[in-house]
């Protein structure tokens, strides 16, 4: 069998139609990977391409100390091979490509590029999910005491579920940051930029959507931005204020979500979490776990053998 060729392109040697459609068309398609939402977040990226763009691996890249680097950009949990149909083999002979060109990497890799031959520096992170195939009454059994307590807190307090428009997206980036962000040592004045870069860009691609609760005088308590693709519904941004908290606007919120999509067909995609509280709220919706990898690599401490699945 002949070894496929892995193709290096630098962001202006891409074609862009070619590499979207790949996303979209993917069998494991994620929004992350779209040339689009790449560019708002990041100052340099590169792809790897096999075929006439059959499999497409996008990475972010910086350099420090003269040296080229792959990092994982924030807001996009999960990279690594898109395709139509899953070649394991491909899937490796990518990632063994990064590691030969790249001394520093911090990579997440995508749920469904399963790594079966050990690879040095692959460890294995969690997400959640929720399969939206049955009714929401029936996805409801699956609420631990304590949310359905939080649910009926909003209700008492008279929240409303509303779907917002696209200017109150862009909007409330702000309200996401003064709540959200702001309890996150790793985010920066830079990452304000960019996330109001990639919002805009959900706009003119039609791909956000932003979900409130909201008192009946109009008062937002909290909101959930989502990203739509073909089948999954992702949590990229959610937030909540002191009074939202305290009626529990975001237990409220997410339940009236999953209403929303319930019988979609559809993956509800938590985005996470590694954060046990985090990772406790979205089990208490009855989210189960997704596993997916991260390949790290540096010359300054030594990796251990992952062994994949």
């Amino acid at each position: 069998m002949i070894t496929p060729k892995v193709r290096i392109l630098k962001r202006n040697q891409i074609d862009d139609t070619k590499w979207n459609l790949t996303i979209r068309q993917a069998s494991n398609s994620m929004p992350y990977a779209y040339s689009w939402y790449l560019d708002a977040l990041c100052t340099k990226w590169i792809g790897f391409v096999v075929g006439d763009y059959e499999f497409v691996m996008p990475m972010a890249v910086g350099r420090k100390w003269g040296v080229l680097y792959v990092y994982q950009p924030l807001f996009c949990q999960q990279l690594g091979v898109f395709y139509k149909r899953r070649s394991d083999t491909i899937v490796h002979l990518m990632l063994n490509t990064m590691l030969k060109k790249f001394i520093y990497i911090n990579y997440n890799i995508n749920y469904d590029n399963i790594v079966k031959t050990p690879l040095r520096g692959l460890s294995k992170k969690k997400n959640l999910i929720i399969k939206l195939t049955s009714k929401h009454s029936d996805i409801q059994k699956g609420y631990s005491d304590n949310t359905n307590r939080n649910i009926k807190k909003g209700l008492k307090a008279g929240l409303v579920f509303q779907c917002a428009d696209k200017k109150s997206c862009e909007s409330f980036t702000d309200f996401y940051v003064a709540n959200t962000a702001v309890k996150d040592d790793n985010f920066k004045t830079k990452h304000i930029t960019a996330l109001k870069r990639l919002v805009h860009q959900f706009m003119i691609h039609d791909h956000g959507k932003l979900f409130l609760a909201k008192t009946m005088t109009g008062e937002i308590y909290a909101g959930v931005m989502v990203i739509e693709c073909a089948d999954r519904v992702i949590h990229l941004l959610s937030a909540s204020d002191e009074q939202g908290r305290q009626h529990g606007a975001m237990h409220f919120l997410i339940d009236a979500v999953l209403n929303h999509y319930a019988e979609s067909g559809k993956t509800n995609d938590f985005e996470g979490s590694s954060v046990d509280s985090i990772a406790r709220f979205y089990e208490s919706f009855g989210a189960e776990k997704e596993f997916f990898f991260v390949l790290n690599k540096s010359p300054f401490k030594a990796t251990k053998l992952g062994q994949g699945v």
